[in-house]
């Protein structure tokens, strides 16, 4: 009868492991999603700043085109004048 009984406290013993050991697993894999979930929402971030630097980098190309083009327009008038 003894025999049994260890049988028995090993076995639930080793349940219970195994429920901690899966509890531990799922918080594990809560952790990795809040973390990846965290990673996703930097890379969206990421992506709206670059956005806005390509915005500010079109912004300026057409500021220097029309400021090319005044000097342009400055250039012409200058040697009608001159004539």
């Amino acid at each position: 009868m003894h025999q049994l009984e260890l049988q028995l406290y090993l076995t639930y013993l080793l349940i219970i492991i195994e429920l901690v050991a899966f509890a531990w697993l799922i918080i594990d894999i809560q952790k990795s999603k809040k973390k990846q979930d965290k990673i996703i929402e930097l890379e969206h971030q990421i992506l709206q700043v670059e956005n806005q630097i390509l915005e500010l980098e079109k912004s300026i190309f057409e500021s220097e085109k029309n400021i090319i083009n005044q000097i342009k327009e400055v250039s012409i008038s200058v040697k009608r004048l001159n004539k």
